[in-house]
C-alpha cells in the first residue's frame, strides 16, 4: 500500500512519528546553541563555598579525614577562578585549609559548625580560634554557625553566647551566617558580630524567583535588609543557582541559567561594591540524599573537578550535544534488530518507516533518561533503581515500535502483542508511584517526564492507529483512576510556570486517559438502531 493511499489516521500516525523524530533531533541541537552572557569582571569570583567531599565521600561518614593532597589539588584549581574560599567546619581534615590556602594565595572565611551538641561545638570553636590566630593574614573572618536559627538547633541566647566566646578570643572579625529572613527575626545577634552574613537564594525562596529576575531580587533584598539593619556591614554569604534538578515554579535549573545567574550577579554586585560568597566550588553528590538531584549540582566545577563553564564568552547547555544525538540515533536502530529477531520485520516501506521513526524518537527519550539516571544516582540502590527503570523503558520502546509498525501495515497482532498489556501495566504503576511521591513529598523530587512520555506517546499512537483495545485489565483501570486526580493536583499546585511539572502531568494523563476511556466505553449500553419496516421478517 503506497503512503498516499493509506487510511487517514495511519498517515497521521506516520506524520506524528516524523514530528517526534524531528523534535528529538531538535532537542539536542538546541542544547548545543551557545548563549551570549556577560563576562565576570576581573576574571575571578570574590569567594566561593568549599566542601572537599568527592564521589563516595560524605561529612556523615564516621571518622572520615580528607587527605591534605586532595584539598591542595582543589585549591590549585580554585585559585584561577576565585580569591577566597568559605568553609563550614574545622574537622575532618579541614583544619589544614588555612595553611594550604596560603600556599595558593587564597583567603579564607573559616567556618565553625555549630549544632545542638555542646561538646562538639566547643571543639570547633577552640580549633577555629587557634587556626585564625595562627593565620591572621589568610583567615579573613570566622563564621560561627551556619543557619543555626533556620534549623532551630540552639536557642538564640545560647548561640549569642557561642559567638561571643569566639569573638572575645579571635584576632580576626567574627560573623554569623543565616538566611536573610532569619537575621531580621533575630536582630539581637547583631550585637555579637563584626558584620552580618546573609544568605539569599532565589531558587529556594518560599516563592521561587525565575532566572530573569533573580539578580534584581537579590539586589532588592540586600537593600531591604540594609534599611532594616542600618549601620551593619553585610556580606552575601551564600547565593547561587543549580545546574540540574527539579524546577520550582519559574525557577529552572540548568547550566546556561547557572552561568547567566553567576555572571549577572557578579556584574551587579561589583558595580555597587557589595561583598559576596557563592555556593559553591564543587558539586557535592552527598547532598542528593537530603535535597534530591538539585542538591548535588550547585558547583562551579562538577564532581570530577572539571569547570562547568568559562567565566567569559558564550555558554552552551550541552557542549557535547553531537555525542548525545549520535547515541539517540544508535539506540533508535535497536527496534529494527528486535523485530527481525522475533520474525516480525515489516513487509512494506510504510512499516519500515514507522519502525525506524518510532526507534529514532524513542532513542532520544532513552538517552535523556540515561542522563537523568547519571544526574540523580548517588548510592548503589539509586543506580540499580534508575538502571532498572531504564531497562524497562528500553523494553517498552522495542515492544511499542514493533506494534506501531504492524499497525501502520494493518497486519494482525504478532507475538510481540502479548507484551503490550504488561508493558502498559508497568508504565501505569511507575507513573502512579512517582505521582504519589510528588503529591505527598514534593520538595526535592524530580519530574522524570522522559520515563512517562515514552510509553504514554507510544500507547496513544497505537490507539490512534488501531483504536482503543477491546479489553483492559481491572488493575490498569485502577491505576489510571488513581493517576488522574494526582496528576491534576500536581499541575495545580506547581502552577502554570513550571514546565517540567506540566509535561510530567500531561504525560501521566496521556497514559491514563485512554485506559479510562475504554472502561467508560465498555459500560455504555449498546445502541439499538430503529429497523425499517419489514426488516424483522426478511428471512435471513
Amino acid at each position: 500500500m503506497s503512503l498516499g493511499k493509506m487510511p487517514g489516521r495511519k498517515s497521521a500516525g506516520l506524520a506524528l512519528l516524523v514530528l517526534a523524530t524531528l523534535l528529538g533531533i531538535g532537542h539536542w541541537i538546541a542544547q548545543g546553541v551557545p548563549v551570549a552572557l556577560p563576562d565576570v569582571s576581573g576574571g575571578k569570583f570574590a569567594c566561593v563555598s568549599y566542601a572537599p567531599f568527592r564521589e563516595g565521600q560524605s561529612p556523615f561518614q564516621e571518622g572520615i579525614i580528607i587527605p591534605e593532597w586532595q584539598i591542595d589539588e582543589d585549591f590549585a584549581a580554585l585559585a584561577s577562578n576565585t580569591r577566597c574560599v568559605r568553609t563550614y567546619a574545622v574537622d575532618q581534615g579541614l583544619d589544614k585549609v588555612p595553611e594550604i590556602a596560603a600556599r595558593h594565595g587564597l583567603e579564607v572565611l573559616l567556618g565553625v559548625w555549630i549544632g545542638s551538641q555542646a561538646d562538639k561545638n566547643r571543639l570547633q570553636m577552640e580549633k577555629a580560634v587557634a587556626l585564625a590566630n595562627a593565620h591572621p593574614n589568610t583567615v579573613r573572618a570566622i563564621v560561627v554557625g551556619n543557619e543555626v536559627m533556620l534549623r532551630g538547633e540552639l536557642p538564640r541566647e545560647k548561640l549569642a553566647e557561642t559567638i561571643r566566646w569566639v569573638r572575645q578570643r579571635s584576632q580576626v572579625p567574627v560573623t554569623y551566617a543565616d538566611v536573610w529572613e532569619f537575621w531580621l527575626r533575630h536582630k539581637p545577634l547583631l550585637d555579637e558580630v563584626d558584620f552580618a552574613t546573609i544568605h539569599i537564594l532565589p531558587y529556594w525562596e518560599d516563592e521561587p524567583v525565575g532566572i530573569d529576575t533573580a539578580v534584581a531580587h537579590i539586589m532588592d533584598i540586600y537593600r531591604y535588609v540594609e534599611t532594616q539593619m542600618p549601620g551593619v556591614t553585610l556580606l552575601i554569604g551564600e547565593t547561587g543557582w543549580p545546574s540540574a534538578g527539579r524546577q520550582r515554579e519559574g525557577a529552572v535549573p540548568g547550566l546556561v541559567n547557572q552561568a547567566a545567574f553567576l555572571r549577572g550577579f557578579v556584574t551587579a554586585v561589583d558595580a555597587e561594591g557589595i561583598d559576596y560568597n557563592l555556593i559553591e566550588a564543587f558539586d557535592q553528590p552527598w547532598k542528593r540524599a537530603n535535597e534530591g538531584t538539585v542538591g548535588g549540582h550547585w558547583g562551579l566545577y562538577d564532581v570530577g573537578r572539571a569547570a562547568k563553564f568559562p567565566l567569559t564568552g558564550p555558554v552552551a547547555e550541552l557542549p557535547g550535544w553531537k555525542l548525545w544525538l549520535t547515541g539517540s540515533l544508535l539506540f533508535g536502530l535497536l527496534p529494527l534488530g528486535f523485530a527481525a529477531l522475533r520474525r516480525e520485520a515489516p513487509g512494506t516501506p510504510a512499516g519500515w518507516a514507522a519502525l525506524t521513526l518510532a526507534g529514532a524518537a524513542s532513542g532520544t527519550l532513552l538517552v535523556m533518561q540515561a542522563r537523568y539516571v547519571v544526574e540523580m544516582s548517588r548510592m548503589p540502590f539509586e543506580w540499580a533503581a534508575g538502571g532498572g527503570l531504564w531497562l524497562l523503558s528500553l523494553g517498552a520502546m522495542l515492544v511499542l515500535a514493533t506494534a506501531l509498525a504492524r499497525a501502520v501495515e494493518g497486519r494482525t497482532a504478532g507475538r510481540t502483542e502479548r507484551l503490550v498489556s504488561p508493558v502498559r501495566l508497568l508504565a501505569l504503576g511507575f507513573v502512579l508511584a512517582m505521582c504519589l511521591g510528588l503529591v505527598f513529598d514534593p520538595r526535592y523530587r524530580d519530574f522524570p517526564s522522559s520515563f512517562a512520555l515514552l510509553p504514554a506517546a507510544g500507547f496513544a499512537l497505537l490507539a490512534l492507529l488501531r483504536g482503543l483495545p477491546q479489553t483492559i485489565r481491572d488493575e490498569e483501570v485502577g491505576l489510571a483512576l488513581a493517576i488522574l486526580p494526582c496528576a491534576l493536583f500536581i499541575a495545580v499546585r506547581e502552577g502554570p510556570h513550571n514546565a517540567q511539572a506540566l509535561l510530567w502531568c500531561a504525560s501521566s494523563l496521556l497514559l491514563a486517559l485512554p485506559v479510562l476511556a475504554l472502561r467508560l466505553r465498555a459500560k455504555q449500553p449498546p445502541v439499538i438502531l430503529p429497523q425499517p419496516s419489514g426488516a424483522g421478517t426478511s428471512g435471513h
